[in-house]
């Protein structure tokens, strides 16, 4: 029985307001693309307004999980970038929900961006040139969220010759392959699959349940230059996991399933004059998950779609840099539905839709006033329309920036945000159960005040970068999910009736110190921050921590090149615990068992901290252009780090009982031949 509620537990998370038993309840991005002209041949670079860029050539020295060297693990050593454990999905931005940062594919959103309960991501490093990562300071054009903003840009050159660049590994297999189809015109497509259950089978257990998983990525881009001034691109992306849990002693098979659609469609067209940039999107994500326990078995399904067209225009009138844009989106919602059917239990949640229409126009320009002194000030409008109510938000927003020297940079910022698409996590760890809503008249637009302060200083010849920014969000109507999973086999579910809605302010402070040339390069990273928030049906005046507050969060990061055949890299990373919400005290009543719980997020779970460490030898043999062989180490001293706790017996003795990564420690190779 026990084991049967740890399977349900593993599934959607321990939840913070649980109050009573399992037996008593059956009873009852987008991003405008910024034009790269060269990358540099650094790992990472800032543009100095808190933008930063990662060349995707050089994850090939990081270290590598299961043979995949994933760009969205190599952005969480990042200051300010974190999830909530090793194994949880999703990018908390500066104490932000993942759902109020915006991941991007060539200007697509992405509304699920990982594999494998967060392990690594659905973007293949092969087939992109670049990313970049706004944390804060976001301009006029930044879409509306109310946190940073990822953006993954394919590679868009037109190529002379075939190439091929693929890896095999362990867990998977993946590569690009580059085909020129005219003079003017190059393909390139990319696929990912794994076959993870032949070689890590036996060690994929949590909690004594043995997990099989699967998983496959395939991308599409077109590149098109039609002409002196204009370039097309078209991108295509889909992929889709497949996840099964089984309990043998109960015969208990669980599944999840969640897939991700993305199109991409943009042209540019340039003169002397003026930029114009045009981008149409399509996005399209679902999940499933199919959940038996013993004779009762539960379908939870969801989803949403986007549709959109967005216009750019850039231009220069003197001293003054302008770019406007326009935008519309369209949105198709599929909430939680629900089936539930067993021996005495039968209970199916309507079947609805929400429809939504959100339309946007920006206005912004850069100043110049003194050689020393610029400022980028501008004004986003949106409306929103959605249940028969609209909405509309006029968000101003300005950064001034001061150069005292070609090496030194501040920077001040205020920008007003609103998000209109809300996020319910029924899982609190980011699981492919979680689902996506509209704004309605009974759940308002979310809403941030930001401010930020930024140094940024660069050495000379480029040698060393240090940056720091101060930060504070102050949020207005935050939305949580407030009930549990057991809410679906005893309750007439209704959305709006399972919300708790609040306020809350986000405040730290991000350092990181880089150094960029050298046998031995990397950088150390360090955030402190909190957020935390306060919702009345709770406590009326009793503020709480949210999910996402990680008080301390530490990277270290090294790559060490021998020669030109030989380098070493590793990272370490350093976290404070997740909070969680803890049972002060558990009784019997009526042969159920039943919990009281202490203040919401008032415990935590123990710090997390970890080491991997990667060895790449290259070889370039007559008639190829590149080989290499990496060996990974994931984990590499066994941390058992703990992903969540929940109530039940442990060896005779009933308590909290801690669930643990998937396994101690994770050695990969990786084999890559480009030619």
């Amino acid at each position: 029985m026990y084991k049967t509620i740890s399977t349900l537990f593993l599934l959607v998370g321990f939840h913070q307001n649980l109050r009573a038993s399992l037996a008593d309840s059956l009873q009852s991005e987008r991003m405008e693309e910024v034009e790269v002209k060269a990358y540099s041949p650094r790992t990472l670079s800032d543009d100095r307004n808190g933008r930063l860029y990662w060349n995707m050539e050089s994850l090939a020295d990081m270290p590598h999980v299961l043979g995949s060297a994933d760009p969205l693990r190599s952005l969480q050593l990042l200051p300010g970038v974190a999830t909530n454990n090793d194994y949880t999905s999703g990018i908390h931005i500066q104490g932000c929900a993942a759902s109020q940062s915006v991941l991007n594919m060539d200007g697509a959103p992405i509304f699920n961006a990982s594999h494998l309960l967060g392990l690594f991501s659905v973007f293949n490093a092969s087939h992109f040139r670049g990313m970049a990562l706004v944390k804060n300071r976001h301009d006029a054009a930044f879409s509306n969220r109310l946190g940073g903003e990822i953006s993954f840009y394919p590679t868009d050159s037109i190529a002379r010759k075939v190439h091929l660049d693929a890896t095999v590994s362990f867990m998977e297999s993946e590569g690009t392959l580059t085909l020129p189809t005219g003079e003017h015109s190059t393909l390139y497509l990319s696929g990912r699959g794994s076959y993870l259950n032949l070689l890590y089978g036996n060690l994929l257990e949590i909690d004594e349940m043995q997990l099989r998983y699967g998983l496959q990525d395939y991308n599409l881009t077109f590149v098109q230059q039609a002409g002196a001034h204009d370039k097309i691109r078209l991108s295509l992306y889909h992929g889709q996991d497949r996840m099964n849990l089984l309990q043998e002693d109960f015969a208990d098979e669980n599944k999840l399933n969640w897939q991700n659609t993305a199109a991409a469609l943009h042209w540019q067209h340039h003169s002397s004059r003026f930029i114009l940039q045009q981008n149409a999107t399509f996005s399209r994500y679902r999940n499933t998950l199919d959940m038996g326990i013993s004779s009762v078995s539960l379908n939870l399904s969801s989803g949403i779609t986007q549709a959109g067209y967005a216009a750019r225009l850039e231009w220069t009138r003197g001293n003054l840099q302008w770019n406007g844009g326009v935008e519309y989106n369209y949105y198709h919602f599929r909430p939680m539905q629900f089936e539930v059917s067993g021996s005495f239990i039968e209970n199916e949640t309507p079947k609805f839709r929400e429809d939504a229409h959100e339309a946007n126009a920006y206005l912004q320009a850069d100043i110049s006033i003194r050689p020393s002194w610029s400022v980028l000030g501008g004004l986003r409008l949106s409306s929103y329309h959605s249940h028969g109510r609209s909405f509309f938000s006029p968000d101003p927003r300005i950064t001034l920036n001061y150069h005292p020297s070609s090496s030194h940079t501040l920077s001040v910022h205020y920008g007003l945000y609103h998000q209109y698409l809300h996020q319910m996590s029924v899982s609190n760890g980011g699981l492919p159960v979680d689902y996506w809503t509209s704004s309605s008249p009974s759940v308002r637009p979310q809403q941030a005040h930001s401010i930020a302060l930024g140094y940024y200083f660069r050495s000379q010849k480029g040698m060393m970068e240090i940056s720091a920014e101060v930060y504070y969000k102050k949020l207005s109507h935050q939305h949580e999910y407030s009930g549990s999973i057991l809410d679906f086999f005893t309750q007439v579910y209704h959305i709006e009736n399972n919300m708790i809605h609040g306020k809350g302010y986000n405040y730290g402070l991000n350092l990181m110190l880089k150094k960029n040339r050298g046998k031995l390069s990397g950088w150390v990273s360090y955030a402190i921050g909190s957020s935390r928030r306060r919702f009345p049906e709770l406590s009326p005046t009793e503020w709480f921590n949210s999910t996402f507050d990680r008080r301390h969060d530490l990277s270290v990061v090294a790559n060490y090149r021998f020669n030109r055949h030989w380098s070493l890299g590793g990272d370490f990373v350093y976290a404070s615990g997740t909070p969680y919400t803890k049972a002060k005290s558990v009784y019997v009543i009526n042969n159920n068992l039943v919990s009281e719980y202490g203040k919401y997020n008032g415990s935590n779970l123990p710090a997390t901290h970890r080491m991997d460490i990667a060895l790449t030898y290259r070889f370039t043999p007559r008639g190829y252009r590149e080989q290499s062989l990496n060996l990974s180490i994931y984990n590499l001293y066994a941390r058992r780090n703990v992903l969540f706790s929940y109530l039940g017996f442990q060896e005779e003795n009933f308590g909290y009982k801690h669930v643990y990564s998937l396994c101690r420690m994770l050695p990969s190779i990786g084999y890559t031949l480009k030619f």
